[in-house]
């Protein structure tokens, strides 16, 4: 059985959505079990076969997206064959049968939805993804695309690595301070003697929907942590520290209209 995380609250008859964990899937070793991402050296058939029963869970077609740490958005009109729709780091649509996957593995997947409009966005959000502004591109894209407003959607935030466990450099700090203002501690902890401190990039994106438009109330935030809970989320910061950089498994957050 996959374990999937869902927010209370969000959405409504017509969406469905859920962050994977590391629960229901066929692969083995450091990509265990349900690894959803082909990218770090995992068997392709062990990665077909889990994307398969995302799909059944979902009961929806998985779009996934290679994703570079950018801002470019991608609009979905029809399940690719290979089920890449393209580069780029969040993928919109309004047609049912789509589950639009955000993968990560410390990043922060966002997802968003319209009931007014029925469209949905999954977002792929690291450090960089919030410096480049992805989160407030893709707000706009459902605008645009869709005719969405900010002021009806939702979101919801996943799970993604904590502040206590993503130490970052004064260079990245530097950059956020740019973008946010001076850093409070609700964005990042003490700064230790080299200049740098815990980051949360995920209050980040919290403060970019808000500052997108969207109402505080209708943004959800499932608040676990991806590095500490070893047993239930992959983690690339843990693979680094555990001595096998590179070789980890992802996850997704997942939604999509369901009619």
């Amino acid at each position: 059985m996959l374990d999937i995380l869902r927010a209370d609250g969000f959405g409504d008859a017509h969406v469905t959505h859920g962050f994977t964990t590391r629960t229901g899937g066929a692969s083995k070793g450091p990509y265990a079990s349900l690894n959803l991402s082909w990218s770090r050296g995992d068997d392709k058939a062990a990665v077909t076969e889990n994307r398969r029963r995302v799909g059944a869970a979902f009961k929806a077609r998985p779009v996934f997206a290679r994703q570079v740490h950018g801002d470019t958005v991608i609009r979905v009109e029809a399940a690719p064959e290979d089920g890449l729709a393209g580069e780029g780091d969040a993928l919109i649509t309004n047609q049912p049968g789509l589950a639009l996957c955000a993968q990560t593995a410390d990043c922060t997947p966002v997802l968003l939805y319209d009931p007014q409009v029925r469209a949905i966005a999954a977002i792929h959000a690291g450090w960089r993804g919030v410096i480049a502004e992805v989160i407030p591109r893709a707000v706009e894209a459902l605008s645009e695309a869709y005719g969405a407003r900010p002021d009806r959607i939702h979101a919801v935030i996943g799970p993604a690595v904590s502040p206590q466990n993503y130490r970052v450099g004064p260079e990245v700090l530097e950059q956020f301070q740019a973008l946010f203002g001076p850093l409070d501690d609700a964005m990042a902890l003490r700064r230790d003697d080299a200049g740098g401190a815990g980051l949360d990039v995920s209050e980040g994106a919290r403060r970019q929907l808000v500052k997108a438009g969207l109402s505080q109330s209708r943004i959800h935030w499932i608040k676990a942590c991806t590095f500490a809970q070893e047993d239930r989320f992959f983690s690339c910061r843990r693979a680094a520290r555990d001595g096998h950089a590179g070789q980890f498994g992802g996850q997704c957050g997942v939604i999509a209209l369901t009619g």
